[in-house]
């Protein structure tokens, strides 16, 4: 089968594109600058890597038009909430005209086994009650979360009107070894960091109070998978843990495997505009499927700090 993952040069895609490789999938990857192929994450060496500008009126359809995909898992997006509310136009037209140009290429070229979106669980902002289940309004507090919840209505649309089977993946916190902006590895980073001083430090922290269903990449990868093969376009999937953490258990656990002694600051600049307590997923349509996590928080945490140990200093 041929795949096309757009935003494979992000967290997810390069570990979703090395996993589909391994199940002897032909694979072509976009990225959007240079740099983003100089991660540190692994890829298999067979990837086919593209240039693609989602915000670019015609590049996604000749792609389409060269490629004819078998099947499409949509990653690209602006995907950093601090960016998104210093560029809201930016992130609507990346993530929700550069979903709408790539569909219109799909109807032209549609794949025979179909597309899957990475939506978020940041479309559901506060919600009315935990844990979160799919029939939670989709009233997000941040304009990344209302450009993936837009995604969705495209997606839901061109599936009814155009026939594309297209499924949503309503992704809760990924994490790994190597991803950049979120808690887990910006806490990491500064540990690493610090340990490197070699003298006690105080490690600067926001909101240790938010709780946040958090899944390890390793997890989440295989249950997009499985949803691109079984699910059902009218009905958004869950991908989480089922667990939430909250931001001061994973500062203490780094902090317990920290190197040297450290002290925990709150900097004022750490903290957002908005901040949903937590967001603990509900995940029996998941678990439907057949998929079952493997691997435990605490094996996230330690090996995503020995990544940023092992990084160039």
């Amino acid at each position: 089968m041929k795949i096309l993952i757009t935003g494979a040069s992000g967290f997810i895609g390069r570990y979703l594109a090395t996993y589909a490789r391994g199940r002897g999938h032909e694979v072509v990857g976009t990225y959007l600058s240079e740099p983003e192929l100089t991660s540190r994450i692994p890829t298999d060496d067979g990837i086919r890597w593209v240039h693609l500008d989602l915000r670019e009126p015609h590049g996604i359809g000749a792609l389409v038009e060269e490629l004819r995909p078998d099947g499409v898992f949509h990653l690209g997006a602006q995907a950093y909430a601090k960016k998104a509310w210093a560029q809201p136009l930016d992130t609507f037209e990346t993530n929700v005209a550069g979903t709408i140009r790539l569909y219109e290429a799909l109807r032209r070229h549609p794949p025979a086994h179909g597309t899957l979106l990475a939506a978020s669980a940041a479309a559901y902002g506060i919600p009315p009650a935990l844990p979160i289940n799919e029939e939670a309004p989709l009233w997000a507090t941040n304009p990344y979360g209302v450009s993936k919840a837009c995604q969705e209505a495209v997606s839901y649309q061109y599936h009814k009107n155009f026939g594309l089977r297209i499924v949503r993946a309503r992704l809760f916190g990924t994490t790994g070894p190597g991803k950049a902006g979120d808690a887990l590895n910006d806490f990491a980073q500064q540990v690493a960091r610090l340990e490197r001083g070699g003298a006690p430090a105080a490690l600067k922290v926001g909101n240790l109070e938010t709780k946040r269903d958090v899944s390890d990449v390793r997890d989440a990868v295989p249950a997009l998978w499985r949803l691109f093969e079984a699910g059902d376009p009218a009905q958004p999937v869950n991908v989480g843990a089922g667990t939430s953490y909250s931001v001061r258990s994973i500062v203490d656990r780094l902090v317990a495997l920290a190197r040297v002694p450290l002290t925990v600051a709150v900097d004022p600049a750490l903290l957002r505009p908005t901040d949903e307590p937590d967001n603990v997923a509900e995940v029996r349509r998941l678990r439907a499927l057949g998929h079952v996590p493997r691997i435990p928080f605490d094996q996230t945490v330690r090996e995503a700090l020995d990544f940023w140990r092992s990084a160039p200093a």
